[in-house]
């Protein structure tokens, strides 16, 4: 009560973790990591505006950025696509396409997705695609470009595809940006609002649909399955999910 008293306690919407089989929220001393196989996909979103302002070589093509993510579920909470502000990208031709994509992770994309005769056009530093204006690959959604420096260079396509809802770090690069980060996944897990294909799903349960609803609008460049360390609940060892959700939370930064 003297916490309560002396204003250290407050409400605040927060991605905390989730455990959708118990309906709970999780500290992280409650979450345990344990092996987990997730699907992997590569996803285009392709770019509003034109392409001529970001290099003059791109005048007139067909441009599209490429995230990684492994978790196709928050796919329909993505509200922004997140370049690393100190990094280069490169913009990579295939057949009659452009793909944007980080220059240290270009060869391995290209490798992995197929490209016949990649041809590299332009290079540009990360803080250029800021405020780029991006569409989501299966819903009637602008898709604003952010830049974070918690996007990585070991592994996908140096882009990030951010869902506010679901990720600690999504979740504040939400707020700087000013993002919608209400959920559309309830307590249980379940996501409602959404397409017929995975509306009224499980999270996990609807993986699947949204990779095959990917396939039909064009947009998915590869995938495969991957076996990854993953947050699982202590309590019911079950996976677990980012959310976010009103808590009460005790502030450690008030002062005394």
């Amino acid at each position: 009560y003297a916490f309560f008293e002396k204003v250290f306690v407050y409400k605040d919407l927060r991605a905390v973790y989730w455990c959708i089989h118990d309906e709970t929220a999780l500290a992280e001393a409650e979450v345990e990591y344990e092996n987990h196989t997730s699907p992997a996909i590569w996803v285009k979103y392709p770019l509003q505006d034109d392409p001529a302002k970001l290099d003059p070589a791109l005048g007139g093509k067909k441009v599209f950025t490429v995230i990684w993510t492994t978790t196709p579920w928050t796919l329909p909470a993505s509200r922004a696509v997140a370049f690393h502000p100190e990094e280069e990208y490169v913009a990579i031709e295939s057949g009659d396409e452009v793909y944007i994509v980080a220059t240290k992770l270009a060869n391995a994309f290209a490798e992995k997705v197929g490209l016949t005769a990649p041809r590299k056009l332009a290079h540009f530093p990360g803080k250029k695609l800021e405020y780029g204006n991006f569409r989501h690959p299966f819903l009637d959604r602008a898709i604003l470009g952010v830049l974070a420096d918690y996007v990585t260079m070991d592994t996908g396509t140096g882009v990030v595809h951010t869902a506010p809802s679901h990720g600690a770090e999504d979740f504040a690069t939400g707020v700087k940006y000013k993002l919608d980060r209400h959920t559309d996944v309830d307590a249980s897990g379940v996501l409602h609002h959404g397409l017929p294909e995975y509306d009224g799903k499980k999270v996990f349960e609807a993986n699947a649909p949204i990779v095959e609803l990917l396939k039909k609008r064009g947009v998915l460049m590869h995938a495969e399955k991957l076996e990854h360390s993953y947050p699982h609940c202590w309590r019911c060892h079950n996976p677990i999910i980012f959310r976010a959700t009103e808590q009460w939370f005790i502030s450690m930064e008030t002062p005394m």
